[in-house]
C-alpha cells in the first residue's frame, strides 16, 4: 500500500508539473503569436498611411509644386485676420484647407507628427462654401488638427496600442462634433506618445515625432504631434488633452501657445484615456482635461470664444461641464493686473534659460505698470508627492492589464519594470536609490495603495487645494507665471520615467493637474549661449538635478515659454494675461 500511495503522489507530482510547464509554454506560445499578429497589423497599417499621404500630396501638387505661392500666402496669416477673411468669404474653406493640407505633409516628412489625414475634411470645406455669409459659425473654415486619442467618425483611436488598430470610431467625439457645429474643419490626426502617458512623443506604430526646431530633440508629450505640427507651421489651431503637463509642455518646447482649462470648463469625455468612453478603469480625482493649442495666443482666444458660446449645449451632453459661457469683463479688464511669480518650486531647480523666460515676463510687465510681487505657493513639493500617489495608486495593474501583449515603446516598457518590481524589493531597492535621488527613490516604490490610503491620498490632495485657493485669495494675485518646464527641448530618451529626466520633467506642470485651475503656455524667448549651465553644487545635490543640467546643453536656439495660472473658471483672465506678454513682448523686440 505505501508503494502504491508514493507512486500515486509521485505521479499526481510529474501530472501537476507537466500541467503546469505546459500551460507556461502555451501562454507564451500564445502570446508571441498575438504579438506577432499585432507586428503586422501595424506594418499594414503603416503601409496604408504612407500611400494615403502619397496619394493627397499628388492630388495638392500643382505643375510639380506643393506649396506654390498662394498657399504661402494663406500660410502667412495670423489666425483672425484668416478668420476674416474666411467669414467674409475673401478666402474659400477649400483654398485654406488645401494649404494646411500641402504645409503639413511637409512638416510631416521632417517631424513625423501626423498619423493620418482626414480625407472627409474636403467634403466638409465644400459644403461651408454654400453656408450664407450671416449664418457662418464662429471657426467657419479653420482647418483644426486633432490629436490622435480623441475619437473621429471612420478613423483609428490607438493611443499607440496594436490592439486597437483597425477598430474606427463609429461617432465623432462630442468635442470634434461641436467643432464642426461650429464650422472648424478637422484635417488631421496627430501623434502621441503610447497610452499618452510619457513626456516624448513616440509609440511602435506611428514613430518618434521630432522638434521641427532640432530634429534630434523631443516635441515633448503626450500632445507632441500637435506641438510639433503647429510649431513647424503645418496648423494654426489643435486640440490635445492634459493630464500632467501634456498640453503645456509641448508648447514650451515648440515655441506655440497652449491651454489647459479648469476641469469642466470643455468637454472632459471623447478622448480614450479619459472618461465618458466606457473604459473599464478610471483613476480617481485627477482626469485628463480637453484644450487647445495654436501658434499664438488669438488661436486659443477664438477658440475659448467660439467654444463657450456653446456652454449650455456642452454642459447638456457632459454631466462635467458648468454651463458658463464667456466672460467678456475678465478678458477686456481695464485694470492693471497683480501678477505672482516663482523661478523655483523647491524640488527641481529650472534650468538657466526657464528661469531667464520669468525674469523677463516680470520685467515686461513691470515696465507696463502691472503690480508684480514674488510669490511661491509652499505646498508645492506636497502637490507633487499627492499627484504621484493618485496616478500611481494601483500600482500599474490595470495599465499591465492594457499592454497585454501589446508592443512597447521604450518608455512605456521601462514604466512596467517599476510596475513588476515586487514590493518587497522596491522596499530594499529605496534607500540605495535614494542615496543618489530621493525624488526617484520615492517615485519608484510609489503604489500600489490600498483603498483606506487612497481615501487619505484623496482627503491631501483636497486639503492642497483649499490651502492653495486661499492662500491666492489672501495675495489678491489675478495670475501667476512659473516656468513652463524645468528644462528646455530635450533628447528623446530623457521622456523616459526611470533612466530619462521625466520626473522633473513634469515638476512644474503636474502641480496645476492636482489643482485644477485654468494654466496657459505661451512663448517668450530661446536658449541662447549667455545660459549658465547648473552648478556642480545642485547637480550633486540629486542625480535628477544632474540630468535636468545635462539636458539644457542640447536646446541653443530653442525655444523657452512660461505658465501662466489663473483661478478656478477664470480662462479669460489667463488669456488676456498671456495676450499681453505676448504683445509686450513682441513690442520689445
Amino acid at each position: 500500500m505505501e508503494w502504491w500511495y508514493g507512486s500515486m503522489l509521485e505521479g499526481c507530482i510529474v501530472l501537476t508539473a507537466v500541467g503546469f510547464l505546459t500551460f507556461v509554454i502555451w501562454s507564451k506560445v500564445l502570446s508571441y503569436n498575438i504579438k506577432l499578429e499585432n507586428k503586422k497589423k501595424i506594418k499594414q497599417k503603416q503601409e496604408e498611411l504612407k500611400a494615403r499621404k502619397k496619394a493627397l500630396e499628388e492630388s495638392l501638387t500643382v505643375n510639380g509644386e506643393l506649396l506654390e505661392s498662394s498657399k504661402k500666402k494663406i500660410l502667412g496669416l495670423r489666425v483672425k485676420e484668416l478668420s476674416e477673411r474666411l467669414r467674409s468669404g475673401a478666402l474659400s474653406p477649400t483654398e485654406v484647407l488645401q494649404a494646411f493640407q500641402s504645409k503639413a505633409l511637409a512638416v510631416d516628412k521632417e517631424t513625423n507628427s501626423v498619423c493620418d489625414f482626414i480625407l472627409e475634411a474636403l467634403d466638409i470645406a465644400k459644403h461651408l462654401e454654400t453656408i450664407p455669409e450671416n449664418q457662418r459659425g464662429p471657426l467657419f473654415g479653420i482647418p483644426i488638427s486633432v490629436k490622435e486619442c480623441f475619437l473621429v467618425k471612420g478613423y483609428d483611436s490607438t493611443v499607440g496600442l496594436a490592439s486597437l488598430l483597425f477598430s474606427p470610431s463609429e461617432q465623432d467625439c462630442e468635442f470634434v462634433k461641436h467643432l464642426k457645429d461650429l464650422h472648424a474643419i478637422p484635417f488631421c490626426i496627430t501623434n502621441v506618445s503610447q497610452l499618452c502617458f510619457t513626456i516624448n512623443t513616440s509609440n511602435p506604430i506611428y514613430g518618434q515625432t521630432h522638434n521641427p526646431h532640432n530634429l534630434a530633440l523631443s516635441p515633448g508629450g503626450s500632445s507632441g504631434g500637435e506641438g510639433a505640427l503647429i510649431g513647424g507651421g503645418g496648423s494654426i489651431l489643435g486640440i490635445g488633452t492634459d493630464i500632467g503637463g501634456s498640453l503645456r509642455i509641448p508648447a514650451h518646447v515648440n515655441g506655440i501657445c497652449s491651454l489647459r482649462p479648469t476641469n469642466g470648463r470643455l468637454y472632459m469625455s471623447g478622448m480614450r484615456t479619459s472618461v465618458g468612453v466606457g473604459n473599464k478603469a478610471v483613476m480617481n480625482g485627477i482626469y485628463s482635461v480637453n484644450g487647445f493649442l495654436s501658434s499664438c495666443t488669438d488661436g486659443l482666444e477664438l477658440a475659448m470664444r467660439a467654444m463657450l458660446s456653446k456652454s449650455e449645449n456642452m454642459a447638456q451632453e457632459d454631466w462635467r461641464v458648468v454651463p458658463l459661457g464667456w466672460r467678456e469683463d475678465l478678458f477686456a479688464r481695464q485694470k492693471k493686473l497683480r501678477v505672482g511669480w516663482y523661478d523655483y518650486d523647491g524640488i527641481f531647480p529650472a534650468a538657466s534659460a526657464c528661469k531667464r523666460a520669468v525674469h523677463e515676463v516680470v520685467k515686461l510687465l513691470e515696465d507696463d505698470g502691472h503690480e508684480v510681487v514674488q510669490w511661491t505657493p509652499p505646498m508645492l513639493p506636497e502637490m507633487l508627492d499627492t499627484f504621484n500617489k493618485i496616478i500611481f495608486a494601483d500600482g500599474g495593474r490595470h495599465t499591465l492589464d492594457i499592454l497585454t501583449n501589446e508592443i512597447l515603446d521604450d518608455s512605456i516598457k521601462e514604466l512596467t519594470y517599476k510596475y513588476r518590481c515586487p514590493s518587497w524589493l522596491k522596499t530594499f531597492l529605496r534607500p540605495i536609490i535614494g542615496m543618489f535621488s530621493k525624488t526617484l527613490a520615492f517615485f519608484f516604490t510609489a503604489g500600489p495603495f490600498s483603498g483606506s490610503e487612497a481615501w487619505t491620498h484623496n482627503a491631501t490632495m483636497d486639503t492642497l487645494i483649499y490651502q492653495f485657493t486661499r492662500l491666492w485669495q489672501d495675495a489678491g494675485l489675478d495670475v501667476l507665471i512659473c516656468p513652463g518646464m524645468v528644462y528646455p527641448a530635450f533628447p528623446p530618451e530623457h521622456g523616459h520615467w526611470l533612466s530619462g529626466s521625466a520626473l522633473p520633467g513634469i515638476s512644474y506642470t503636474a502641480v496645476y493637474n492636482l489643482v485644477r485651475c485654468p494654466v496657459g503656455a505661451v512663448t517668450v524667448t530661446r536658449q541662447g549661449e549667455e545660459d549658465e549651465d547648473m552648478t556642480e553644487e545642485l547637480m550633486r545635490k540629486d542625480y535628477m538635478n544632474r540630468m535636468v543640467g545635462k539636458v539644457a546643453r542640447w536646446a541653443d536656439g530653442c525655444p523657452v515659454g512660461v505658465q501662466v495660472v489663473g483661478r478656478h473658471f477664470q480662462e479669460e483672465t489667463v488669456l488676456y494675461a498671456m495676450k499681453l506678454i505676448e504683445q509686450l513682448k513682441e513690442a520689445s523686440v
